[in-house]
């Protein structure tokens, strides 16, 4: 059995081609490598180390310049290809260095995501993009969410794994749970290995006559290292529906989910829905996550004791949580940092503060909710200024019946700001 995983041979989920910036590099790292994408004036995407070769300035922080990638520092410009077409400062008779080169990547587009493959180029192959094979489907709708997270990549997968806290952790929040519904779980693991987990889980209860009862079985699976999957059967077998939670491994101590929920049902409705809306409730629930997996985080890697020490796991609830750690104690030595269950590879990242501001960790980086803002606030500021130029001298001046009318569209203004305010703060 092969029990050699190696992290580099992996294609990792970066961004959705809707939130990549058009006319700017892109940064992104993964396990802290600092990485850099950008487009030539074709679209042609490339993907290079965010470092220039001349002074090892960050690239990322330069500007496109005729579909080349220019460094901020010293005007160095680069083609997709990672070949430096221009130097400003070098003398007409001398030739660009050959080293004078970005070291580049595989990059490519699969499903509204951009991929990349960081490991020998020859072992990659497009068939291997852990893709969501039912969004090829007419009729197959997708709601596409990020955002970036304090904590290290395995903590976000066990917790998107963890069945048994929905009902608890995210009690009455719409897309969350019930707490009636907190019962035991029975789970069945299909196939582990170097792979990833196949498994499939049922919630078991007591019906109306006391008699234990099995709800319908449900469908999960870890497809290593980067994705775990949930599909549902129906007895239509033409609904489709699920989710795929993908993730990549920025540095030690910081991760970002990109969430797909999809279904071939209320298709109209996701249609039309503002995206910003649905990712309100998202920022809501992983708000809610992150609070519980922040504490657990520092608990954990304050003590940097091993998970079988520290925990007390149950059949009927930690099953799947189980299985991964140990999935990451078998194939995860290689890897630059983990933690498994009875194993890790890891030094402890405690900052002070965590960033868990709406903003920071979703909207700057989502081009949906980043306008949505902006909008917003524009909006917030034409209704001041109306107020306090328009509104408030008709009201100071108006005599009479006027005084009702000019005092309703005072009200009218100032209930439009707090409500623009009330947005503004959702995205804030």
């Amino acid at each position: 059995m092969n029990t050699t995983f190696n992290w580099k041979n992996c294609w990792y989920p970066v961004v959705f081609v809707e939130d990549l910036p058009k006319v700017k590099p892109y940064s992104f790292t993964i396990y802290n490598e600092p990485l850099v994408l950008f487009h030539d004036e074709k679209g042609e995407l490339a993907c290079a180390v965010d470092r220039c070769p001349h002074r090892a300035a960050r690239l990322s922080d330069g500007q496109m310049v005729g579909g080349q990638l220019e460094c901020l520092y010293h005007g160095w410009q680069f083609s997709v290809s990672g070949k430096c077409s221009h130097i400003p400062q070098l003398a007409p008779d001398k030739k660009i260095p050959v080293t004078a080169c970005l070291t580049t990547y595989l990059v490519t587009v699969c499903q509204g995501m951009v991929w990349v493959w960081v490991g020998a180029s020859d072992l990659a192959n497009l068939s291997d993009i852990p893709d969501i094979a039912a969004l090829n489907n007419t009729g197959v709708i997708s709601v596409d969410y990020s955002i970036d997270l304090p904590y290290d990549q395995t903590y976000l997968i066990e917790n998107v794994i963890d069945v048994a806290h929905i009902h608890i952790a995210h009690h009455g929040l719409r897309g969350g749970g019930h707490r009636r519904y907190a019962l035991p779980l029975e789970f069945d693991i299909l196939e582990e290995s170097i792979k990833g987990i196949r498994a499939t889980y049922r919630s078991i209860g007591l019906n109306q006559n006391r008699d234990t009862a099995k709800t319908g079985t449900a469908h999960v699976d870890f497809i290593a290292p980067n994705l775990i999957s949930y599909t549902s059967k129906y007895q239509n077998s033409a609904l489709i529906a699920g989710l795929a939670l993908y993730s990549i491994p920025l540095a030690k101590g910081k991760c970002r989910l990109l969430y797909r929920k999809y279904s071939n049902f209320y298709a109209w409705r996701e249609r039309i829905k503002p995206k910003w809306l649905e990712h309100w409730n998202q920022n809501e629930i992983l708000q809610q996550d992150m609070a519980l997996i922040i504490g657990q985080y520092l608990e954990i890697e304050r003590s940097q004791q091993n998970a079988k020490d520290l925990w007390l796991p149950i059949k009927t609830s930690d099953t799947l949580v189980i299985h991964y750690r140990r999935w990451l104690d078998t194939y995860g030595a290689t890897l630059p940092f983990y933690r498994g269950y009875a194993t890790h590879k890891t030094v402890a990242h405690l900052p002070d503060s965590y960033p868990q501001d709406v903003f920071r960790i979703h909207t700057q980086q989502c081009n949906a909710c980043l306008k949505a803002y902006h909008i917003t606030k524009t909006t917030q500021k034409l209704l001041i200024v109306l107020l306090l130029l328009i509104c408030i001298p008709l009201l100071l001046l108006s005599q009479g019946n006027t005084v009702y009318v000019s005092l309703f569209f005072y009200t009218v203004l100032l209930a439009a700001i707090a409500i623009s305010q009330k947005i503004k703060r959702k995205f804030e």
